[in-house]
């Protein structure tokens, strides 16, 4: 079976200089959490202080099991999350990271009033 899950990579920023600062800042309405979605090559987002940033994903995994599946796209995520960062020459740790199976998403009907 496919499995789809939302996985949220939060972190901390490190070690970051003054120009990495400004250029965070200047950008940062391209990286707004209100702006936040859920996609396979990942969303960027951070807060205006600097201190904690996010990593939104949409990893598919083809593992039978459905817990397997889930520890299989956490560190696919994870993996993804670090090399964003390194790409973008910026410092940081992870924080946790946390899935959610898109199958196990109940959408209830709308009701008419």
């Amino acid at each position: 079976m496919t499995w789809n899950f939302r996985i949220t990579v939060r972190g901390r920023f490190a070690g970051l200089d003054e120009e990495q600062r400004c250029s965070l800042r200047s950008a940062q309405d391209d990286h707004d959490m209100l702006s936040a979605s859920f996609s396979p090559e990942g969303t960027f987002l951070y807060t205006p202080e600097l201190v904690n940033y996010q990593h939104r994903f949409l990893v598919t995994s083809d593992e039978a099991d459905r817990d397997d599946a889930e520890t299989l796209a956490n560190i696919r995520a994870e993996e993804l999350s670090v090399a964003d960062l390194a790409a973008r020459g910026l410092g940081g740790r992870t924080t946790s990271v946390s899935a959610v199976c898109v199958e196990d998403i109940k959408v209830r009907p709308r009701t008419r009033s």
